[in-house]
This record gives structure tokens, C-alpha cells and sequence, in this order.
């Protein structure tokens, strides 16, 4: 029997993920413990930011000098999640790799981008794999660069431009620092 062909999705992926410490170093395998649940969260709470358009909450999981790179389509954050009547992220696997105050978490994820009632653009299922790698800042971790890898989708992406949306759109929560700029 022939080994499969792996498809360019399927070659580009690479597993990252390591060892625990040693059983006997009490000590080292709490601090890996925890460590690895703190980088876990990450996903849970930006997911959940996203979702409830919180995006003090999203934007906690970002160091400041954090570079973003593959399938984010044009516009802001803030406009990116806004253009949408709701979302909803699942997570699925989480790979994590640590090394010091550096590490590296890979997510895999399903999210679901509805359309309000009426919409003439059928709504987006995306399945992407955020590669983060993220650094410890005092007793937390910040993702410093995420890449996203787009594994599929249902539905347009990007999504086509058809003008301002015949329908309502949720308005923009003013800004609690009074800064309209910000999201």
C-alpha cells in the first residue's frame, strides 16, 4: 500500500509541542503546569471577546508590539468583529511548546460569522489554525505574533462588497475613556 499524498494545507503543518519536566522536580512541573494553562487561556479569552464584543478583553491577550499575519481581512478589529449580527469560536486541539519565558501555542479553531436576518451575503464558517507564539510578561503571557492559517471555509471570503448593508447593523458601544477612536 502506497503512503497518501498530503495536500499544501496538510505539508505546511508542523507539530510543535514539549516534553514536561522531569516527574521528580515538583517545582518545575507546577510552574510548566500552570504555565501551559495560562497560555491555553489566551485563545478562551480573546474567543470570548470576540463574541461579546469586548475588546479591552481581546486586546488583554496582545503584547503592544504584537504582528498579526494571514487571513484577517481589511478594516480594524474593531470593524471585523462589528460587520457581523454575531459570532461563535470553538476551540478544538491546542499544541504548546514552552522554553523559558518564550513559548508557542497552535489552536485550532471554528469560527462561525452570522449574517444579520435579511442579508443578501450568506454567513462564514472559518476553520483556521492560529499559530501564536507568545512571551511571558511578569506572571502572564502575551501573544507577540499570531499567525492564522486557513484551513477552510463555507461562505464568501473575504467577504464581497456590496455597499453599506441594507439592513441594521449593531452600533458601535461608545468607548468608557471617552476616546471615540478606540473600539
Amino acid at each position: 500500500m502506497t503512503k497518501p499524498e498530503r495536500n499544501e494545507r496538510r505539508r505546511a503543518m508542523q507539530f510543535r509541542g514539549g516534553p514536561p519536566p522531569e516527574a521528580a522536580d515538583t517545582e518545575a512541573t507546577v510552574r510548566w503546569l500552570r504555565d501551559r494553562a495560562l497560555i491555553k487561556d489566551l485563545y478562551a479569552r480573546y474567543a470570548y471577546g470576540i463574541d461579546s464584543v469586548d475588546m479591552e478583553l481581546v486586546r488583554s491577550v496582545f503584547h503592544p508590539a504584537c504582528v498579526v499575519v494571514g487571513t484577517l481581512e481589511e478594516g480594524s478589529l474593531d470593524d471585523g468583529v462589528l460587520m457581523y449580527d454575531a459570532t461563535m469560536h470553538f476551540k478544538g486541539n491546542q499544541y504548546v511548546e514552552i522554553n523559558g519565558d518564550n513559548g508557542f501555542v497552535e489552536t485550532w479553531v471554528i469560527g462561525y460569522h452570522m449574517e444579520a436576518a435579511g442579508s443578501p451575503i450568506d454567513s462564514l464558517v472559518l476553520a483556521l489554525r492560529y499559530q501564536d507564539e507568545v512571551v511571558r510578561i511578569g506572571d502572564d503571557w502575551k501573544i507577540i505574533r499570531r499567525e492564522a492559517a486557513e484551513q477552510w471555509h463555507t461562505g464568501p471570503f473575504p467577504r464581497p462588497f456590496i455597499g453599506e448593508p441594507p439592513y441594521p447593523r449593531r452600533p458601535r458601544d461608545p468607548d468608557p475613556a471617552g476616546d471615540p477612536s478606540s473600539g
